[in-house]
């Protein structure tokens, strides 16, 4: 279970109060609310890449990467030693070192899995190409791919697929729906669109409520 209690942070000297958050494993999470109010902030913090200014964040059983407004003396998070929350934005091209090739971003955090890939629908000629030869819809394939590392147990898709054609949103989240039932992981969908937050998830909850 991931949860956040009375928590609160700061974006550019403003303090953001955070919404109570429970996510468990094997459920999928809506979030949604008015641009602005701070939804990929909360991603970021529940992610251990933006600091809590007050509150209270755990994840059980296993230990959880908090990012803390002390410099930390070693590395959380290693190579060897991922992230189990993840958190994936909008802008798949930004996710990836453009002088790399696609293969070798991918096998940074782990081998590949040739069953994911076809899960995802992904061409395994890709890999041998860079960011800028690919499609965003075929960015974010691999970014989920990427993300979704043997020890990842909760995911955050931040408006994953706003910017992207209906056939593949309607890939991206079939296949996600299939992870989570087989890996039992928490998925929480940040989104704008009803439809779809209706569609695949379990409940939802709105910022600023």
């Amino acid at each position: 279970m991931l949860k956040l209690v009375n928590g609160t942070a700061k974006r550019d000297k403003q303090l953001i109060t955070l919404p109570k958050l429970i996510l468990h494993s094997g459920e999928i999470l809506g979030l949604t609310g008015p641009s602005g109010c701070g939804k990929s902030t909360l991603a970021m913090v529940l992610a251990g890449m933006h600091p809590l200014h007050s509150g209270s964040l755990s994840q059980s059983p296993s230990k959880l990467r908090i990012a803390t407004l002390e410099p930390a003396i070693e590395p959380i998070i290693t190579k060897h030693n991922p992230n189990s929350v993840q958190w994936i934005c909008q802008q798949p091209e930004f996710a990836f070192n453009p002088r790399w090739s696609l293969e070798r971003s991918l096998t940074e955090s782990h081998p590949i899995d040739t069953k994911q890939l076809a899960r995802y629908k992904i061409d395994p000629s890709w890999l041998k190409r860079f960011p800028s030869e690919l499609s965003g819809g075929e960015l974010q394939r691999l970014n989920l791919v990427r993300a979704l590392a043997p020890t990842t147990k909760y995911l955050l898709c931040d408006e994953i697929t706003a910017q992207l054609d209906p056939l593949t949103q309607r890939d991206i989240w079939l296949a996600l729906c299939e992870e989570v039932g087989q890996r039992q992981l928490g998925l929480l969908v940040i989104s704008h669109d009803d439809d779809l937050l209706n569609a695949v998830c379990d409940r939802v909850i709105c910022f600023n409520e």
